[in-house]
Order: structure tokens, then sequence, then C-alpha cells
């Protein structure tokens, strides 16, 4: 029996700088889990938590979290795009 192949999931090549720009300006995103299935993603942005209004699955949220680094990079530097 074959295995199921995986995709690949395909990010900006610059994400780990947008990760690096947040981390050092005190943004934060994570996963807080609802059940053992579904989490929910939170933002702390310097003190002010922003929790999403539904939960993501197992393999959203870490996609959800990727797509938020880059929009907070890119809201606070409007000129890199």
């Amino acid at each position: 029996m074959a295995r199921n192949k995986k995709k690949l999931v395909t990010y900006d090549e610059n994400y780990l700088r947008h990760i690096y720009f947040c981390i050092d300006n005190n943004i934060k995103i994570y996963a807080v889990p609802k059940t053992q299935r579904e989490y929910y993603v939170e933002v702390n942005d310097n003190g002010k938590i922003i929790r999403s209004p539904e939960p993501y699955g197992l393999k959203q949220w870490s996609d959800k979290i990727i797509e938020l680094y880059t929009f907070y990079y890119y809201k606070h530097n409007p000129t890199d795009k």
C-alpha cells in the first residue's frame, strides 16, 4: 500500500526575516489549544493580545502563523514590498 504524499507548503522566501523582525519588535504569534485537534491563533503585539475568532485544524494553524508574521512585517514596513 502506497503512502500518501504530503503537500509542500511554499512560503515567501523572506518569511524567516519576517519572523525575526516580529520577535525583535515584541510581536509574538502562537497557537493556543482549544481541543486536541483545534487551535486558536493568538497574537501578542507588545502586550495587546488578539485571538482568532475561529479555531484552526492541526494543519492550518502553522500556515496561519506564517501568514500573520508576514502581515505584521509589512504593516510595520510598508515600503519594503
